[in-house]
C-alpha cells in the first residue's frame, strides 16, 4: 500500500476532509505486524500446521472475520476476491449493497466505485502507447498536449515523472462542480484553472498528484484520438470480458447494480452524489465503476504478464516494467513502479494501488511471484475519526491475511545500534508530507496532518501519526542500523535518509510522499497554540470592554480619556474586530467546505475574498493596536491598561504573521 493507502481527491471526493482523511490514512496504514511461524505449539504441546490457502479455509475465516467487523465498525457491506493460480479462488459477499430494500453486496453484480484503483488502468493505457511508439517517457508532456504546462525548475515534466508522482505539483482539492461551471469535457477540466504550481524540481521528490494522472489520462486522449473513456473501453475493459465497467456515467440499465454508499450503515441513508457535472468527463484519477468479477479479469492480466486468454493487453516486457521499481525515493524508501506501489510484505515481491471515495473504499494487491491477487471494497465510511474504519478495515484486512497464509519468515533479533540515542535525538521533530498544497490557504489547514517523531531516553523513537490498528498506542521504533528503525513488538520499518543535516523519512509500505522536517516558526506545535491563544484573548477582550462599558454606563462614569488616545482606541477595537470576524469568517468557510458535497468548489469563491478583504483590514487594524500602545504607555492610565494594550497588539500581530505564514492572504484561488 502506498500513497495509494492514500485517500484520493478525484472528483469524487475533494473536500478538505478527504484532504485531511488522505494525510492521515498515509501514515495510520502501518498495521502492525504479527511475528508468524510455520507451525505454532499448543498449551499441550501439539503442532498446529499452518493455514493453507484454500477455498474452504479462506471461506471459513472470512466468513468468521466480516460479519463482526461490518458491524463494529457501522459499515453497510463488502465484497473480496481472491485469485491464484490463473482463477478465481474465492468472491463473496457481506452485509448490503441497499439497506432500504435488504440487497445483499454480490461480488459478481453489485458495482461499486474503487477511486484512485482507477490510475492504474489509465497508466495500463499509456504503456500500450509508448508500445506503439505513439508516446515516449522521457519526452516533455507538453509536446503532446494543445495548452502548456508552465515551466518551472529549469527541466521540462514527463509521462515517465507523472507515473511515478515525481512531476512536483502541488496538492490541490478545489472542485469546479457547481451547475453552470462544471467542466464540461476533460481538456476543459484540466485547463479551466491553471496547472497546480510546481513545489519541487521534476523527478525528484514524489508527490502524488491527482492532476498528474489526469494530464495522463489526457495525453492517451490526445494520442489515440480517442475519448479518455471510450480508450479505455475499447482497448482494456470490453477486451478483458469487463461487461460491467466502465469510466463514463452509469448506463440506466446498470443504475439497479450500483451498490449505495453511506456515511455510517446506522444512519440507513445513502451518501448523496458528490458530483453535478453538465457533462461528466470520466477522470482518469479516480472514476472506474466496476465490479469485483470484472476486476478478476484485470488483475488476472497483470499477473499473467499482460495476458487474459487471447487478449494481450500488455507485453510481457511492459508487464515486467511496470512490476520493477522506477523510483526510490532514497535507499530503503518505498518504491513507485510505472503504475503501481511496490508493497512488498513478509518477504513477499507485490505490487498494489487502493481507492477511497466517499463511501467506497478499496484495495488491489498483486502478489508476483505466488500468482496471487486479492481484492476488496466496502461501501461505507464507518466509524472512525481523521480515517474512517472502511479504510482501515481494507487495509487491516489484507494484513491479516498475508499474515495468515504468507507469513514473514522468523528471523534472529537485530540488536540496537551504539547511535540510536544519538540518533533519535536528531531525528525528533515535527515533519510535514511532500504530498501538499503550495501557496494557498490551504497550508493552514494542512497543520492538522503534521506529523511528529519524538525521542524516548531508551534511545527509542515513538511516531505519534503512526499507531496499531488494535488501539494499542502509537508505534515504537529502535534503530537497527544507521537510522533503520525496526518497530517494538512488530514487524514494520522506518527508512531515514540523511543528507547535509537534513532528515527525511518515509514509512515502510506508504509510497508516493515522504516526510520533510519543519522549522520551529511554521511548526504546528508553535503557531496552532499562538493562534488559539491570540483568538482567546480577542475574545477576553471584548468580553472585558463590554463589561466595563456597563459597568460605567450604570454608574455614570467616565475613562476620562484625551480625544486623540480615544481615537487610536477606537481604531484598536475596530482592529481587534476585524481580527475576530477573518478567524470566524476562516472557521465558517472551512465547515461549509467540509461539509459540502462537493468540498471547497468555485461558488466559495466570492465567501473566501469576502473573508481576505476582512483580513486586509486586520491589517490595517494591527497598526491601529501598536499605535494604541504607543499612546497607553505616554498616557496617564494604569498599568492593567497599558498591558491589554500590548497583550491587543501581540494576538493582533500573531493573527497577521499567521495569515502571511500560511497563505490566508493568498491572491490565488486556485487551491
Amino acid at each position: 500500500m502506498g500513497c495509494q493507502k492514500a485517500i484520493c481527491w478525484s472528483r469524487l471526493h475533494q473536500s478538505w476532509i478527504a484532504g485531511i482523511l488522505f494525510l492521515a490514512s498515509s501514515t495510520v496504514t502501518l498495521v502492525q505486524r504479527t511475528e508468524s511461524a510455520n507451525t505454532a505449539g499448543n498449551e499441550g504441546g501439539a503442532v498446529v500446521p499452518r493455514p493453507v490457502l484454500t477455498k474452504g479455509d479462506l471461506q471459513a475465516w472470512l466468513d468468521g472475520f466480516f460479519p463482526f467487523a461490518l458491524q463494529r465498525n457501522d459499515i453497510a457491506g463488502a465484497v473480496v476476491l481472491v485469485i491464484r493460480d490463473g482463477k478465481i479462488l474465492l468472491e463473496r459477499g457481506y452485509g448490503y449493497a441497499d439497506l432500504s430494500a435488504r440487497k445483499p453486496m454480490d461480488p459478481e453484480h453489485s458495482i461499486v466505485g474503487v477511486g484512485s484503483v482507477s490510475k492504474t488502468f489509465t497508466w495500463t493505457a499509456v504503456m500500450q502507447l509508448v508500445e506503439q511508439g505513439k508516446i515516449d517517457l522521457d519526452r516533455d508532456v507538453n509536446d503532446y498536449l494543445d495548452f502548456r504546462i508552465p515551466p518551472a525548475f529549469g527541466a521540462p515534466i514527463t509521462m515517465r515523472e507523472l507515473m511515478t508522482h515525481t512531476a512536483g505539483f502541488e496538492e490541490r482539492i478545489k472542485s469546479w462542480h457547481r451547475p453552470g461551471t462544471a467542466p464540461r469535457n476533460l481538456r476543459e477540466y484540466l485547463t479551466q484553472i491553471p496547472a497546480p504550481a510546481r513545489i519541487y524540481a521534476p523527478g525528484t521528490v514524489p508527490a502524488y498528484s491527482n492532476y498528474g494522472a489526469n494530464l495522463a489520462g489526457y495525453i492517451v486522449q490526445r494520442v489515440s484520438g480517442e475519448p479518455f473513456p471510450e480508450y479505455i473501453a475499447h482497448h482494456i475493459l470490453l477486451p478483458l470480458g469487463m461487461s460491467h465497467s466502465t469510466f463514463w456515467p452509469l448506463p440506466s440499465s446498470w443504475s439497479a447494480d450500483m451498490a449505495k454508499y453511506y456515511g455510517l450503515a446506522s444512519s440507513g441513508t445513502p451518501l448523496p452524489p458528490e458530483a453535478n457535472d453538465e457533462e461528466p468527463i470520466g477522470e482518469p484519477a479516480g472514476d472506474l465503476l466496476t465490479t469485483a468479477g470484472d476486476m478478476s479479469r484485470y488483475m488476472l492480466a497483470h499477473l499473467q504478464q499482460g495476458r487474459l486468454e487471447n487478449f494481450q493487453m500488455v507485453s510481457a516486457e511492459t508487464a515486467r516494467r511496470m512490476n520493477e521499481p522506477a523510483f526510490v525515493p532514497f535507499p530503503g524508501a518505498p518504491a513507485t513502479t510505472l503504475g503501481f506501489f511496490r508493497d512488498d510484505y513478509n518477504g513477499h515481491r507485490i505490487i498494489s494501488h487502493d481507492g477511497d471515495t466517499s463511501g467506497f473504499h478499496t484495495d488491489m494487491q498483486l502478489l508476483l511471484d505466488d500468482y496471487v491477487g486479492f481484492f476488496t471494497c466496502v461501501n461505507s465510511d464507518g466509524v472512525g475519526g481523521l480515517l474512517p474504519a472502511g479504510s482501515i478495515l481494507r487495509t487491516a484486512l489484507f494484513h491479516e491475511f498475508m499474515d495468515r497464509y504468507f507469513p514473514a519468515t522468523p528471523t534472529p533479533e537485530e540488536p540496537t545500534t551504539a547511535t540510536a540515542k544519538q540518533h533519535a535525538r536528531k531525528v525528533a521533530g515535527e515533519y510535514e508530507m511532500s504530498r501538499r498544497p503550495g501557496r494557498t490557504f490551504f497550508r493552514a489547514l494542512y497543520l492538522a496532518a503534521r506529523l511528529r517523531v519524538s525521542a524516548n531516553t531508551d534511545g527509542t523513537i515513538e511516531t505519534p501519526a503512526l499507531f496499531h490498528l488494535d488501539g494499542s498506542g502509537p508505534q515504537k521504533w529502535r534503530e537497527v542500523a544507521p537510522y533503520v528503525w525496526q518497530e517494538v513488538n512488530g514487524g514494520g520499518r522506518l527508512a531515514m535518509s540523511v543528507k547535509d543535516g537534513r532528515v527525511i523519512w518515509a514509512p515502510e509500505y506508504v509510497g508516493g510522499f515522504i516526510c520533510e522536517p519543519v522549522g520551529l516558526l511554521w511548526s504546528e506545535r508553535l503557531n496552532v497554540p499562538l493562534l488559539a491563544c491570540a483568538t482567546i484573548l480577542l475574545i477576553f477582550y471584548f468580553l472585558v470592554w463590554a463589561t466595563g462599558a456597563i459597568l460605567r454606563i450604570r454608574y455614570g462614569r467616565q475613562e476620562g480619556l484625551d480625544e486623540s488616545a480615544r481615537c487610536w482606541r477606537r481604531f484598536a477595537r475596530l482592529g481587534a474586530l476585524s481580527g475576530l470576524t477573518f478567524v470566524a469568517g476562516w472557521l465558517l468557510l472551512i465547515t461549509v467546505g467540509a461539509g459540502g458535497v462537493a468540498g471547497f468548489h468555485v461558488g466559495l469563491d466570492p465567501w473566501t475574498r469576502l473573508i481576505q478583504l476582512i483580513g486586509l483590514l486586520m491589517v490595517l487594524g494591527t497598526a491601529a493596536t501598536v499605535g494604541n500602545v504607543w499612546v497607553t504607555w505616554r498616557g496617564t492610565r494604569g498599568i492593567w491598561a497599558k498591558a491589554g494594550s500590548v497583550v491587543l497588539a501581540l494576538a493582533m500581530l500573531d493573527l497577521v504573521w499567521f495569515s502571511f505564514a500560511f497563505s490566508l492572504l493568498s491572491s490565488s484561488l486556485n487551491y
